[in-house]
């Protein structure tokens, strides 16, 4: 679960620099899952796409609730 939690992190658009980790590394974003083929008969390869899209939704979301938690609701600091 974690390479593909990093994966989804490091896809992600960063909100102070504007562009995703990989791409500003190594100038792409690796796609979390293969693309299928049209007219690909192969039931299991099928089943374990359908998976990891899923995994995929459940990691976005999981991090999106834990950023969600994290974020501070007070200033632990103030200017002077």
């Amino acid at each position: 679960m974690l390479p593909l939690a990093m994966l989804v992190h490091n896809n992600a658009q960063n909100g102070t620099m504007g562009f995703a980790p990989n791409n500003l590394l190594i100038g792409r974003e690796p796609p979390a899952t293969p693309a299928q083929g049209k007219g690909m008969e192969n039931p299991l390869a099928e089943q374990r796409v359908n998976q990891l899209r899923q995994q995929r939704i459940l990691t976005t979301q999981a991090l999106n609730n834990t950023a969600k938690k994290a974020r501070p609701t007070e200033a632990k600091w103030s200017v002077g």
